[in-house]
C-alpha cells in the first residue's frame, strides 16, 4: 500500500495514529508494571478506555458513510455504512462470539488445533456475515459511480487488513500454547486493528471532500491510498 497524503489528510491520519499509539503505551504500563492496575486500561479490555475511542471510530464511519448514502443516493455507501454499522455491534456487544458459542453447541464442534470449539463457531459466524456483505457490496459496486467504485476498492483492501488482525491473528492467539507470548499477540491483534481502523476513519472523513473537485484535480487534491498504481 502506497500512502499519498495530502498535509490536511497526513495531519488527521496523525492525529488518529498518536491517540492509538497512547493507548498503546498505557495498555503497556498497564500489564508490565504496577501502575495503571485497572482493566480498563487494557486495550484488550471489552469496554476499556482503548475501546471506547474504536467504538467512536466506527460510529463516525457508520454516520458518515450514511449521510454519503442520503446525499449521493448511493447503495453503494449505503450498503458499506450497515457493513461497518455491523462491525460497531459485534465489538459492543459481542455479537459473533455469543453467535459462535450457540452454533458451537448446535455443531457439537470439537476443540482442535489449540482452539476451541467456540472459536470454530466465531470463525463460522465471521464467515457467513463476510459472504453476506460481500454479495451486498459487490452488487451495489454495480451501481457505483466512479469515485463510490475507487473508494471501495480501497475499502475493501483496508477490510482485509482489520480481518487479518480482528480474525487470523486473533486465532493465532487461542492456538499459540504459549503464555509468554499471550501479551504480546494480544497488543498485535487489538493494537492492529486500532490502527487500521483510524486509518480507514481517516480515509472516511475525507471522502466528501473528494467529491467537491473535478476529475481533473481530484488526484492532486485528495488522493489517500493508491493501490498498484492506481490513485484513489
Amino acid at each position: 500500500m502506497q500512502l499519498n497524503l495530502t498535509k490536511r489528510s497526513r495531519r488527521l491520519l496523525y492525529l488518529f495514529l498518536s491517540a492509538d499509539i497512547a493507548f498503546i503505551i498505557v495498555h503497556l504500563i498497564h500489564v508490565y508494571t504496577p501502575f495503571a492496575e485497572s482493566y480498563h486500561y487494557s486495550i484488550e479490555a471489552d469496554r476499556g478506555y482503548g475501546e471506547l475511542f474504536q467504538y467512536l471510530k466506527e460510529y463516525w464511519i457508520v454516520i458518515i458513510l450514511g449521510l454519503l448514502a442520503f446525499k449521493k443516493r448511493s447503495i453503494l455507501y449505503l450498503s458499506w455504512s450497515l457493513l461497518f454499522f455491523y462491525v460497531l455491534l459485534d465489538d459492543a456487544i459481542q455479537i459473533h462470539e455469543q453467535l459462535g458459542m450457540r452454533l458451537s453447541d448446535v455443531f457439537a464442534f470439537s476443540p482442535k488445533f489449540n482452539l476451541r470449539a467456540i472459536d470454530f463457531g466465531e470463525l463460522l459466524v465471521s464467515a457467513t456475515v463476510g459472504l453476506f456483505f460481500l454479495i451486498i457490496i459487490s452488487t451495489a459496486y454495480r451501481f457505483g459511480d466512479r469515485i463510490s467504485k475507487n473508494s471501495s476498492r480501497t475499502l475493501i483492501v483496508l477490510l482485509l487488513a482489520l480481518a487479518l488482525f480482528g480474525i487470523i491473528v486473533d486465532m493465532l492467539h487461542q492456538a499459540i500454547a504459549i503464555p509468554a507470548l499471550h501479551p504480546l499477540i494480544g497488543l498485535l491483534e487489538d493494537g492492529g486493528e486500532h490502527v487500521i481502523m483510524s486509518i480507514i476513519a481517516c480515509f472516511v472523513f475525507l471522502l466528501p471532500d473528494r467529491m467537491n473537485y473535478p476529475a481533473s484535480q481530484e488526484s492532486e487534491v485528495s488522493k489517500f491510498p493508491s493501490f498498484a498504481g492506481r490513485d484513489f
